[in-house]
């Protein structure tokens, strides 16, 4: 009887191993996902807030080409950009961060996540009657 269980310890030892390797994997994942995204949101926020002074004019230049050089300074590439919409020194911007994360299966080579988002800024709310 105990000739039969012999080394059965081990593979069952392999499979909680495998298991916990691949949840890992996940929880990295899933990490890298999440510190992306909160990345590309913080960019996106930057980004819109200093277009949006642009836009009033307390900065000198293009409110897009401001927001884009912002972007780019806190990792992330623009993607949109909106000048107006309610108010015209609203601006709109989205952009996009690589999360360094590579998907591999089989049935896709590799994917590169990002993460994306948009953030809109305008002018405070006792200014809006401007």
């Amino acid at each position: 009887m105990l000739q039969e269980q012999r080394g059965s310890g081990t593979v069952a030892a392999l499979g909680i191993i495998a298991v916990l390797l691949v949840l890992l994997g996940v929880v990295t994942v899933l990490g890298a996902a999440a510190t992306a995204k909160s990345q590309a949101a913080r960019a996106a926020d930057l980004a819109a807030l200093a277009a949006a002074d642009t836009a009033r004019g307390l900065t000198i230049g293009d409110p897009c080409t401001v927001a884009e050089q912002v972007a780019a300074r806190n990792g992330a590439q623009l993607q949109e950009c909106t000048v107006g919409g309610e108010y015209p020194t609203e601006v709109t911007v989205t952009v996009s961060r690589d999360s360094g994360v590579v998907v591999i299966s089989h049935l896709i080579p590799a994917v590169h996540l990002n993460a994306v988002s948009t953030s809109r800024a305008g002018p405070p709310e006792a200014l809006q009657g401007e």
